[in-house]
């Protein structure tokens, strides 16, 4: 096992879900007229809520992270991408 390796797949498997997240949540904040906002708009992932735009009355809509629900889907997702990345790892070391 090669500690270093498995260090730098971890970090960049964590540093790929945050980027995953923050490109998901800008993108749904594009589809969206924040000026014209009624109701309070959720975004889901699979169903499953994981930011929500809450508006109140008199004043800015305000955006509110379901912090249980994100750091689910960011573990799976950075355990995913920490095994994908490590088999990615053995076949190119397999090769040379």
């Amino acid at each position: 096992m090669n500690i270093k390796q498995i260090s730098i797949s971890f970090i960049l498997s964590i540093v790929i879900t945050f980027i995953f997240f923050t490109l998901l949540i800008t993108y749904d904040y594009s589809k969206i007229d924040l000026s014209s906002l009624k109701e309070s708009q959720s975004f889901s992932l699979f169903g499953i809520e994981y930011y929500r735009i809450e508006v109140v009355e008199g004043k800015d809509p305000k955006g509110i992270p379901n912090n249980f629900n994100m750091s689910l889907f960011g573990i799976v997702l950075g355990i995913l991408l920490f095994f994908v990345l490590e088999m990615l790892n053995k076949k190119r070391a397999t090769k040379r």
